[in-house]
C-alpha cells in the first residue's frame, strides 16, 4: 500500500515541525492530539479516530508511550492506546521512539536506526552546550572539560567544546577510540581510570552505565557540575551527589527543548526513507 496520507499523534514541538516538514513535500498530514492549537497552517487538526480511519501511517512521539498514554503536550486530555488503536496499528506503519514501550504492535524505532541517530547527536550536543552556558557561572572558554564516552554524541560535543575554547579530556574504554581522540587533538583516558572528578569545570556523561559512583563522588569537589546525556538510568549516582551538594542533573530530550524545527525534519526524512525501504512510497 502507498502511503499519501501520515497522522502524527501526540508529542511535542518536533512533531509540529515534522508535520510541516511531511506537508511542504506533497503528504497529506493529519494531527492528532493538538487540540490547544487553533491552527497550523494547511495541516488538518483532527480527533484519534479520523486519524485512525485515515492515515496510511502514524508517526508517534520520540520519548514513546508511557504506559498506554501517548505523551500529548499540546492537548489537555489524554490519548490512551485502546484495542482500536493497536488493531489500526497492526495493518499500518507506525513510527516512534523506544518502539519497545508499545506493547502488542510492531513498530519502527527511530532511536535505533543509525542514520536517525547522527542526525539527532548534533541537537543534542548543542543542546547539552545550552545547558552548560545556563548553568555554569563561567565561560566554556578554557574551562577544563570531561566529556565521558566518545559515541555519536560524545564525538560532536567535543568537537563543539574545543571550537569554543574549552580544555577537553574524552574518555573512552576502546583503545582504538582513544588513537582518534587525540587525532582530534583532545586529551585522552580510559573510562575506567576515572577515579575523580577533580580538576574539571564540567562533566558530560554520554555512558549507558554507571561512571560516577560513590566512590568518584568522595574523591571530587561538589563544586564541578556535572550535566548526563545517556538514556535513563543514566551514568550518575543522583541521589549521592545531591547529597553531597553537586549541581547535577539528566538533560534528557535536549533535541525538543532547544532545536525542535531540526529534530522534527530529522524525524521526517529517516520515516521517509524507511518508507522507501520498504517501497512505500
Amino acid at each position: 500500500m502507498k502511503i499519501y496520507t501520515i497522522a502524527l499523534i501526540g508529542g511535542d514541538k518536533r512533531q509540529l515541525f515534522c508535520a510541516k516538514a511531511l506537508y511542504d513535500k506533497g503528504y497529506n498530514v493529519l494531527l492528532s492530539g493538538f487540540d490547544l492549537l487553533e491552527s497550523y497552517g494547511g495541516l488538518k487538526l483532527v480527533d484519534t479516530e479520523t486519524a485512525l480511519s485515515e492515515a496510511d501511517a502514524f508517526i508517534l512521539s520520540v520519548t514513546g508511550v508511557k504506559g498506554d498514554v501517548i505523551p500529548c503536550y499540546f492537548s489537555d486530555k489524554e490519548i490512551k492506546i485502546d484495542k482500536r488503536m493497536r488493531e489500526v496499528f497492526s495493518k499500518k506503519p507506525v513510527f516512534m521512539g523506544r518502539s519497545s514501550s508499545l506493547k502488542g504492535v510492531e513498530a519502527f524505532d527511530l532511536l535505533k536506526r543509525e542514520d536517525f541517530a547522527v542526525l539527532n547527536a548534533v541537537p543534542t550536543a548543542e543542546g547539552a552546550l545550552c545547558v552548560a552556558v545556563k548553568s555554569y557561572e563561567k565561560t566554556l572558554c578554557n574551562s577544563n572539560v570531561l566529556v565521558i564516552g566518545y559515541g555519536r554524541i560524545g564525538k560532536i560535543l567535543s568537537r563543539d567544546l574545543r571550537a569554543l575554547g574549552a580544555k577537553v579530556t574524552v574518555s573512552t574504554r576502546s583503545a582504538e577510540k582513544r588513537a582518534y581522540i587525540k587525532s582530534d587533538f583532545n586529551r585522552a583516558v580510559k573510562t575506567e581510570d576515572i577515579k575523580t572528578l577533580k580538576g574539571f569545570d564540567i562533566v558530560f556523561n554520554t555512558a549507558d552505565f554507571t561512571v560516577i559512583d560513590r566512590a568518584v563522588l568522595d574523591k571530587s569537589d561538589c563544586d564541578t557540575l556535572i550535566i548526563d546525556l545517556a538514556s535513563y538510568p543514566g551514568g550518575v549516582d543522583f541521589d549521592y551527589a545531591s547529597k553531597l551538594g553537586f549541581t547535577a542533573f539528566m538533560a534528557s530530550a535536549l533535541p525538543g527543548q532547544y532545536s525542535p524545527m531540526t529534530a522534527g525534519e530529522n524525524i521526517a526524512d529517516t520515516v521517509l526513507t524507511i518508507l522507501r525501504e520498504e517501497k512505500r512510497l
